[in-house]
């Protein structure tokens, strides 16, 4: 999987187009924590949005030889867990696909919805470098920014103090600026100003 990371997104959908899992496996978990984010803007029930991301995941796997560019899978990805949140019911495959290719041919969104996708892109940017981190900083900052978890609960969880949590978050943000554009940077900055 290693040499996966080298490929550029439309070098992987085009293995993808083939049938191959490993572009497979790489494209769900370069998406899955900025659909995951996505979704959970339209649901309020616990673990639904990971869910619904998995099932699109699925169907995108199944539909794999429909893809010719990048654009068309992240159009799929977005459009089908929206439509899947808001109907309530990921089996209405039928309204899914009609609007998913409406869209798709459009190149429109409905206003709102461009937002969240932007807002999930630079998160999905955020949580590709936290991935790059050393562990213990790593962990903390995915602990804070992925679950939403304070400093407390943190240091409760890994048997460390407040302080180390917040030691390492410092660090986590100085690494980070170093890897992030100018909006991850800023959004991660709003995600961790809140717990200090």
């Amino acid at each position: 999987m290693a040499a996966y990371s080298s490929y550029t997104d439309q070098e992987l959908v085009a293995f993808l187009k083939e049938g191959d899992e490993r572009a497979f496996d790489r494209l769900f978990r370069k998406f899955y924590p900025a659909l995951c984010f996505f979704a959970r803007r339209y649901v309020t029930v616990e673990g639904q949005a990971e869910e619904v991301v998995q099932d699109t995941m699925v169907k995108l796997w199944q539909r794999h030889g429909d893809f010719d560019n990048f654009t068309s899978v992240k159009a799929f990805l977005y459009i089908s867990i929206k439509n899947a949140c808001l109907d309530g019911a990921v089996s209405e495959q039928r309204k899914l696909n009609r609007d998913t290719n409406w869209y798709m041919q459009q190149g429109q969104l409905e206003p709102g919805v461009e937002e969240h996708i932007i807002q999930s892109e630079v998160l999905m940017e955020i949580s590709q470098a936290i991935a790059m981190l050393p562990e213990q900083c790593r962990n903390i900052m995915r602990m804070s920014y992925e679950q939403g978890m304070s400093g407390k609960e943190i240091a409760e969880a890994m048997q460390i103090t407040v302080s180390t949590v917040n030691n390492q978050k410092a660090r986590g943000v100085l690494l980070l600026r170093k890897m992030l554009s100018y909006k991850g940077m800023a959004t991660l900055v709003f995600l961790f100003h809140r717990d200090w």
